[in-house]
């Protein structure tokens, strides 16, 4: 995955998480990016890539905000890290 489309992604989630109602609007796009995410991921990184989309899926799941914001906030801290990893 490429830089800028790193830093897109980083973006699109952000805005979810300070906005949660725009999970439904954007998650077409995040979906793909996850796949991307997951397609161009290392040797060694896949369990760290099945942990975020775990968590970005699961935030699609809950009609709870703070459920949603839980699960946002864990992929993000986990996709932070991978990002500086890779």
């Amino acid at each position: 995955m490429e830089q800028k489309q790193r830093l897109a992604f980083l973006d699109i989630v952000y805005a979810i998480y300070d906005k949660p109602t725009l999970i439904t609007e954007q998650w077409e796009v995040v979906s793909l990016l996850l796949a991307e995410l997951t397609a161009t991921c290392p040797e060694g990184f896949e369990g760290m890539v099945t942990m975020i989309n775990t968590h970005f899926t699961n935030a699609t799941k809950f009609k709870d905000v703070k459920v949603q914001k839980f699960e946002l906030e864990s992929g993000l801290i986990k996709l932070k890290a991978y990002f500086q990893k890779t």
